[in-house]
């Protein structure tokens, strides 16, 4: 083999070993990319997700609120006062609450927007967990209509069943640091499995 012949069978082995290597390095380029935008991909979804569940229990807590200022009834409402009728007693409960709820409506809409996002890359695991929070959410619904229907049957209602009225206005009305109601308890278990199940993917992204 002459010395040209040499140098151009020399020159091909270069050219296809820096073709290899290209091709290579773009490969591992790619998948670093792919990984990288799977863990922004993932760091997002799983922030906004901790976001709305925070908002969503701050929502409840705020509508649990022991605390009813006067500004928060009708102005027509006189207090439960003997000319109250059982009728606009239960109404203006209603008001009371139909305001609170509102926030609550709001931040369970964004919640239900963000776990959809969140079970689509992590299946029906952090859905469980998501709809813990959720029946807490139900059953705080369903505590303000049967308050609401107890000030309108004037408190007969829970005379009939005094450890069910108990319950109701437990579930209704709470401070934030009381931790011995069992719906605040219930809350923050809901709350600390999406915790569990969020903050790796958060770590893993930071």
């Amino acid at each position: 083999m002459t010395t040209p012949e040499i140098i151009t069978a020399i020159k091909d082995v270069f050219l296809g070993i820096a073709a290899a290597t290209t091709a290579i390095v773009a490969v591992l380029g790619l998948k670093n990319w792919s990984r990288e935008l799977k863990g922004k991909t993932e760091f997002e979804v799983a922030r906004n997700l901790i976001r709305t569940t925070y908002k969503l229990r701050d929502e409840i807590q705020n509508c649990r609120s022991p605390f009813i200022s006067a500004y928060e009834f009708p102005k027509e409402y006189k207090g439960g006062s003997r000319e109250t009728s059982s009728e606009d007693e239960a109404q203006a409960w209603s008001y009371v609450y139909k305001n609170r709820w509102a926030s609550v409506y709001n931040a369970i809409l964004e919640f239900d927007s963000h776990t959809l996002e969140a079970e689509a890359l992590w299946d029906k695991e952090v859905r469980n967990r998501t709809d813990s929070l959720r029946q807490c959410v139900q059953e705080l619904y369903a505590a303000i209509e049967a308050l609401v229907s107890d000030k309108a049957n004037r408190g007969e209602d829970f005379k009939s069943d005094r450890e069910y009225g108990k319950q109701i206005r437990s579930t209704v009305s709470a401070s934030p640091g009381d931790k011995n109601n069992e719906f605040s308890k219930k809350m923050l278990i809901a709350v600390s499995a999406i915790e569990e199940q969020i903050r790796p993917h958060l770590r893993r992204s930071s």
